[in-house]
């Protein structure tokens, strides 16, 4: 310790901020100092902003004694094809958590760290207009378990989120009253997780763009997650505009409005040409992967000025039909699936494996839930590496958080580990 001691405050608060959610769980147990030094709300809040290290959630279902189910959500390095596969021990995992339920849930998303999950209603389906009991949330990292009821009104929670300032965690919920081309016309309602009896709040409609004339949110259902940039979350959707908007949503300020984009990205006669563009975040900027399936490439477009929407720029085509191992079946999944089945697209600076120091950009498709296709473009070499997950589990790209229970959940209901339900260790919910 006598080297850590000598660091100045700031360059070792540096060092720390560096590191991986896990690899600061672990530096805790070094000292009271660090401990200290790392439970900080400064710190946590500093951790949450700039940690862009992405690992994945596998989430894996068993059946247990009377029939229930055991459903373990672990996290893995993003580049460990092997334990996403049925049969890779849990085990060999550094942070999971299990959850009792009588059947299999549904899994919605992983947001900021926390895995969201639904119990199946009796029907076995889970979709905005049926009833739903409750949401189930977990933070597979530090073990922290909790459930919310959802609002009065039929819908589904879209995303959620650690706010930027105090880090508690908001859940926001679509009652859709239409919806075509994936995008839904939406009444927002939103729940700050462990505020005193679970109030739902309706968000204010922004004012309706050009050519709507209801002015209710649009918002996109299911897809890639939205992206975080600037304190605020991002969707891409699609009114009855000729062209793709972007809803964002100021974390802070709790206020929907929407951005202007290119227009090369409208759409062309009937073609629903907005779901043929996925966002992401790259080098601090948003970034725009737009399909172009007569050259069988994808533009790359950057927003250069934030506060200027007019400033999209295409940086490059990228070309999927050729360039490396399995490009006839990166170019077929591109072509049927780009669309409706992308369900991840992350820009990692260090790649999929980390610490290689060259950039690739990561498609996740979820044909149905034994089929997940990854497809991985080399930045730099310009090569494409493709593989095909045939399981049950359920794998999603993750934040890790380690932010403490009652950070991110307050006074919600928390839910203690048993350890003897035929030899797994379990949340068990009621």
């Amino acid at each position: 310790m006598a080297t850590a001691e000598a660091l100045p405050d700031d360059l070792l608060d540096e060092i720390l901020l560096r590191l991986p959610a896990r690899s600061i769980l672990r530096c805790r147990a070094v000292c009271k100092a660090w401990r200290s030094r790392t439970s900080h709300p400064y710190f946590l809040r500093a951790h949450a902003a700039r940690s862009r290290i992405i690992a994945a959630a596998v989430v894996d279902t068993t059946v247990i004694p009377d029939g229930e189910v055991c459903t373990t959500i672990s996290i893995r390095s993003l580049g460990d094809g092997d334990g996403y596969r049925s049969g890779a021990a849990v085990s060999s995992s550094s942070s999971f958590a299990s959850v009792r339920f009588d059947s299999r849930p549904f899994v919605l998303g992983s947001w900021d760290g926390v895995v969201c999950l639904v119990p199946r209603p009796t029907a076995g389906f889970v979709r905005p207009r049926n009833p739903i009991d409750r949401y189930v949330l977990v933070n597979p990292l530090t073990k922290a378990c909790t459930s919310v009821p959802p609002p009065a009104t039929r819908g589904i929670v879209i995303c959620g989120y650690a706010h930027p300032t105090t880090s508690r965690y908001h859940l926001l919920h679509a009652d859709s009253f239409f919806s075509y081309d994936g995008t839904a016309r939406a009444t927002i309602q939103i729940l700050r997780v462990g505020e005193k009896n679970n109030v739902w709040r309706k968000i204010a409609r922004h004012p309706a763009p050009a050519g709507v004339v209801e002015s209710r949110t649009y918002i996109r259902l299911g897809g890639a997650p939205p992206v975080s940039l600037h304190g605020c979350l991002h969707w891409l959707v699609a009114p009855s505009s000729a062209r793709p908007l972007l809803s964002v949503f100021d974390m802070e300020r709790e206020e929907f409005r929407q951005m202007d984009t290119p227009e090369q990205w409208a759409r062309h006669g009937n073609l629903p040409h907005m779901m043929s563009v996925q966002i992401a975040r790259r080098s601090g900027k948003l970034c725009a992967f737009v399909h172009e399936p007569s050259a069988s490439a994808l533009g790359m477009w950057m927003l250069e000025d934030y506060s200027d929407p007019s400033s999209w720029r295409l940086e490059r085509r990228i070309d999927y039909s050729r360039h490396g191992a399995g490009s006839r079946n990166v170019a077929r999944t591109f072509r049927n699936k780009f669309s409706a089945a992308t369900t991840a697209v992350e820009v990692l600076p260090d790649g999929v494996n980390g610490g290689g120091g060259e950039e690739e950009i990561m498609f996740q498709f979820l044909i149905n839930q034994f089929d997940m296709r990854e497809a991985v473009y080399n930045v730099g070499r310009g090569a494409w590496r493709w593989r095909r997950i045939l399981s049950p589990r359920r794998v999603m790209t993750h934040k890790e958080c380690m932010l403490p229970r009652e950070v991110s959940f307050g006074g919600a209901a928390h839910f203690v580990e048993e350890s003897d339900i035929g030899g797994h260790r379990c949340f068990c919910l009621w």
